[in-house]
């Protein structure tokens, strides 16, 4: 009859309609697989031993890579030092934007033109970022230095005081962050119209507007982001070696910078492997707590 589906054999419109997603994704799902889950089953394989490049695997060492790791207070420093450059983070590059952007969503005349100016300092490559703030925290000839001596205070030596190191290489990003301003702007601009017009008659204005209506309607925005900027934190490893090479003394020296130096600079590839399955571990247990909360607030 006319019109009417085939529902019959092996290759029903029924059957079509469920194996043409699997067949699209087919292709993508096994790349991911393998470019993504089979390095980490490999690290976790050579974690296990002492590994020989030139005859792999080599002697297999069971959990003394993780013990010996566990024993160095180099390593338990790194750990210090990556969670003092979350809370940096946190503090400078996650709370801070989200602040620019509610002033930013408040101005009618130079909003655009403020919203540009923000987002060229993220057009930047980081290489010529890390150059140009290097020359402003140089301690000689530095920008940094010229303006506290201009207000009569003393100068610093900025990069090689370990004391003052992490400040300086979390600061660029309050400058440097304006994709997050933009994504917190975008999503306050994106709350319902209805909602603040009936919150306005209401009265509910000024800072009752932004903790009542507004920042839980960008709830998921913020959620978001922390996720990010946990995960990324926790990885860290590029602007710390750039700025400093982990110094001086170990003070910048991250998670990342740890494994980093063991594969290149100590060639000990089973304890390299060792501290990425840790970090791995790390930072999926913060994302899942991260995750409970935000799930516990919405129930």
């Amino acid at each position: 009859m006319k019109g009417k589906k085939n529902t019959g054999g092996p290759f029903s419109y029924t059957f079509r309609k469920k194996a043409v997603p699997w067949c699209i994704l087919a292709l993508p799902m096994a790349f991911t697989a393998w470019l993504k889950y089979y390095p980490i089953l490999s690290a976790f394989f050579i974690s296990l031993f002492k590994y020989d490049p030139i005859n792999p695997p080599g002697k297999f060492a069971g959990l003394s890579n993780y013990i010996g790791m566990f024993k160095m207070q180099y390593y338990w420093d790194a750990w210090k030092n990556t969670f003092i450059f979350l809370l940096l983070q946190l503090a400078m590059c996650f709370f801070i934007p989200l602040i620019q952007a509610l002033f930013l969503n408040e101005l009618i005349r130079l909003q655009k033109c403020l919203t540009t100016l923000y987002i060229l300092p993220a057009l930047i490559p980081t290489s010529v970022n890390v150059i140009i703030w290097k020359w402003i925290w140089h301690p000689d000839y530095g920008v940094a230095n010229q303006i506290i001596k201009f207000f009569g205070g003393q100068p610093q030596a900025w990069l090689s005081d370990p004391g003052l190191v992490k400040f300086c290489i979390i600061f660029p990003g309050v400058l440097g962050g304006g994709l997050t301003v933009l994504l917190y702007l975008s999503a306050i601009q994106g709350v319902s119209s209805d909602i603040m017009e009936s919150a306005a008659l209401d009265g509910c204005t000024g800072f009752s507007k932004i903790f009542r209506i507004i920042l839980p309607n960008i709830s998921f925005m913020i959620f978001i982001q922390l996720i990010m900027c946990v995960i990324t934190t926790m990885q860290l490893l590029d602007a710390p070696y750039m700025y400093a090479s982990g110094g001086p003394s170990g003070a910048s020296t991250t998670q990342g910078i740890f494994i980093y130096n063991a594969f290149n600079q100590d060639l000990n590839y089973g304890r390299g492997s060792a501290a990425s399955i840790v970090l791995l571990f790390v930072i999926a247990g913060l994302t899942m707590l991260q995750m409970h909360f935000e799930k516990s607030e919405k129930e």
